[in-house]
């Protein structure tokens, strides 16, 4: 976990107290209406296995009744953007997919800055899931098979806020609030305004 993740993880729990949510099994999501286009976005990003791989990590923050997804650098690039052009996304309430689009066009750069090497950029998992990479840096042709994981399973998690009826609502470091943005917000402890950021959220979604 890292350190913005957790600074927000202490003041939502503190404010909104915390509850485990479960994930949705592999046959919840292949099985469900969302299977074809679950299958279809795996595909576009070179998926190299039968069945799309369903088991992501755990969630970011678990709350109350919802649950908080914090983006940070390595979630913005084109392969992230390939998945918010789905179809999937066209009614999305829970972070606003416009921006997000941009981000991953604008933000790019900072993805390769802070995840270009290691296993940041490879695994024998993710090159079994959407084959070889490049060489480190180099995003032309099947470019990091372990962004395009990452791009994966933040799809799947999307489509599970549907699959429970539980909201997952996004929140990245490039959001504004009040003209600041968010990773500033938390850098410099405005614990006042995050809590506003999400409480506008849970207003404007859950009622």
């Amino acid at each position: 976990m890292g350190k913005k993740q957790d600074y927000l993880k202490k003041i939502y729990i503190a404010e909104f107290g915390e509850e485990k949510h479960l994930k949705p099994s592999a046959d919840e999501f292949l099985n469900s209406k969302f299977a074809p286009t679950i299958k279809t976005v795996y595909s576009k990003l070179n998926g190299q296995l039968i069945h799309p791989p369903t088991r992501f990590g755990s969630w970011d923050i678990d709350l109350k009744g919802f649950i908080v997804e914090l983006d940070e650098e390595k979630h913005f690039n084109r392969y992230r953007l390939l998945t918010l052009n789905s179809d999937y996304y066209k009614n999305e309430t829970y972070f606003d997919i416009e921006k997000y689009k941009t981000y991953c066009s604008k933000y790019e750069n900072e993805c390769l800055k802070s995840a270009s090497w290691g296993k940041n950029w490879k695994n024998d998992s993710t090159e079994k899931q959407f084959g070889n990479s490049n060489e480190p840096k180099k995003l032309d042709g099947n470019g990091a098979s372990r962004w395009k994981q990452r791009a994966f399973y933040d799809f799947l998690k999307d489509v599970s806020s549907r699959l429970s009826s539980l909201p997952i609502f996004r929140i990245s470091i490039y959001d504004t609030v009040d003209s600041i943005r968010i990773d500033q917000l938390i850098n410099t402890n405005r614990k006042d305004i995050l809590l506003r950021y999400i409480e506008m959220k849970l207003k404007k979604n859950v009622g």
